[in-house]
């Protein structure tokens, strides 16, 4: 891995130490800053144009962690956003790659996994280490502990676009038929009955299918 610089975004002080220690002694990692509410990460993000952000979703202020994810993808070139959340919720999953986050990490995640999800994800890959939610009673679980494969996760991204299963299929040389078994697999694993029940959570209207 290329030497890198990296913001992390917690409201938590101690969260924000844990990440800068466990960073700062990384090979590979040239500068580690860190903020603790939405607008600092903004200002910080302006200020220094870090290559990595990683961010909690929920902040404490006016800005959470979607508008960072989509701030930094907006306006840093080439920088990745890697999204380290307590909730890994299916509505936070899609909120997260709704704005465009590349990883998404549960905290409950090993200092080892973290470390080898920010080398993937520098690397161009997405890292997903989603942990095990408690889900209300009567909620089935998603299938396959909520892993998606590379070829759902670009489903998943074109569904995000509000693209059609048609448009999507002619994107990816795909049979429409094979497209809608994906869609259907990618809303199972991610704990929605469809897309608009998935948009519905996201507060953005949904597409045509």
């Amino acid at each position: 891995m290329e030497s890198i610089s990296m913001l992390v975004v917690d409201d938590e002080p101690v969260i924000r130490y844990a990440l800068r220690s466990l960073f700062g002694a990384a090979d590979g990692v040239e500068e580690v800053n860190e903020a603790g509410t939405g607008e600092e990460a903004i200002l910080e993000c302006e200020k220094n144009s870090p290559d990595l952000v990683i961010t909690e979703l929920r902040l404490s202020g006016s800005s959470d962690g979607v508008e960072i994810c989509q701030f930094a993808k907006e306006h840093l070139d080439g920088a990745s956003v890697m999204v380290f959340a307590a909730d890994a919720s299916p509505a936070s999953v899609a909120a997260a790659l709704n704005a465009g986050a590349d990883s998404f990490v549960h905290k409950t995640a090993s200092n080892a996994e973290l470390l080898d999800a920010v080398r993937r994800t520098r690397s161009g890959e997405r890292a997903w280490i989603l942990g095990e939610q408690k889900r209300p009673p009567g909620e089935p679980a998603p299938a396959a502990a909520m892993t998606l494969t590379q070829r759902e996760e670009s489903v998943l991204a074109f569904v995000l676009r509000r693209w059609s299963n048609a448009e999507i299929a002619a994107e990816m040389c795909l049979a429409r038929q094979t497209v809608k078994n994906y869609v259907s697999r990618v809303l199972q694993k991610l704990g929605y009955a469809s897309r608009a029940e998935l948009f519905c959570s996201l507060d953005v209207k949904a597409g045509d299918a």
